[in-house]
């Protein structure tokens, strides 16, 4: 069957997991996500890789709420599923899960604790039982690759056609791996939550995998880059940097339900010295006013 996107490129959200008080994932709540990314103007959705706690995730409840993603979804946007996993069998486990339920494209990194040597064999293993696009995502903690075994990788494996490179410090590895496979991939994504995007385009990115809840303005970001106007571009994403600075979990969930996507807050693992106090949250509120202009749906509700 032909694929639904021949070319992935742009901004893909990255869904957090939401979960109910019994720790349960809350499918209305992602799929509420899910509709909001289709709704805002992102190019693409992402779940669930590090923003989605894919660590805290079980088999069967992961392959459910993908088919729950997709049927939200409905062929809108291009929909990657994370198949990352604590083991290789795991990881394949998900990977014949995205081919049954027909996802646009699969995401892994090896499991942590693993060598580099396991996870170029892993997207050898992916490419077996999966036969759509495969996105090396490339971090550093899960058997991150030098720019030469991404080079190996992609030569040997057709269907790796992307990369997802976000080894510290930061955009320097996209210039590398630019140089070393540009020819070879569609699109570069990076990462680091789009803290960086205009550098990353100007190293040789055409793509970014940032968490949804602030990613239909690095969308608009993305688009003015496209259209040539670098000056617009760099002046939103500077609106938008004091926001997506304080980006962790909690971060993540407060917004999201701010712009009335998610209703439950509930966390598997609580936030600690992240969660948001009342100082933090007036200071997103009043970080939330400068881009009230840039935002075309979903604006900020009040508590």
């Amino acid at each position: 069957m032909a694929p639904r996107f021949d070319h992935l490129k742009g901004v893909f959200g990255l869904l957090p997991t939401p979960y109910t008080e019994d720790y349960e994932i809350h499918t209305p709540d992602l799929q509420a996500a899910a509709e909001f990314c289709c709704s805002t103007g992102q190019h693409g959705i992402v779940w669930p890789v590090m923003v989605g706690e894919f660590y805290f995730l079980g088999e069967q409840e992961r392959i459910a709420n993908l088919d729950a993603v997709l049927e939200t979804v409905n062929g809108r946007l291009p929909v990657i599923f994370g198949c990352s996993g604590v083991s290789v069998p795991q990881v394949l486990t998900f990977a014949r899960a995205a081919q049954s339920a027909g996802a646009d494209a699969v995401i892994a990194m090896a499991p942590a604790r693993t060598t580099a040597a396991i996870a170029m064999d892993m997207y050898r293993r992916i490419a077996d039982v999966y036969d759509g696009p495969i996105v090396l995502q490339n971090a550093i903690d899960y058997a991150p690759l030098t720019g030469e075994q991404v080079a190996t990788v992609v030569e040997e494996i057709p269907q790796v056609e992307y990369v997802k490179e976000e080894r510290p410090p930061g955009p320097r590895h996209i210039s590398e791996i630019q140089r070393m496979v540009g020819d070879k991939v569609k699109t570069i994504f990076g990462g680091m939550g789009g803290r960086v995007l205009p550098e990353e385009l100007s190293r040789g990115a055409n793509g970014c995998m940032p968490a949804c809840e602030f990613a239909d303005v690095l969308a608009k970001v993305m688009e003015l880059w496209w259209a040539g106007d670098e000056r617009g571009a760099r002046a939103l994403h500077q609106r938008l940097l004091p926001l997506i600075i304080r980006e962790k979990h909690s971060f993540m969930r407060y917004v999201l339900n701010r712009r009335g996507v998610f209703t439950s807050l509930h966390e598997r693992a609580p936030s600690g010295i992240n969660a948001l106090d009342t100082d933090d949250k007036r200071e997103i509120a009043l970080l939330a006013q400068e881009i009230a202009g840039d935002i075309d749906a979903y604006p900020f509700k009040p508590e």
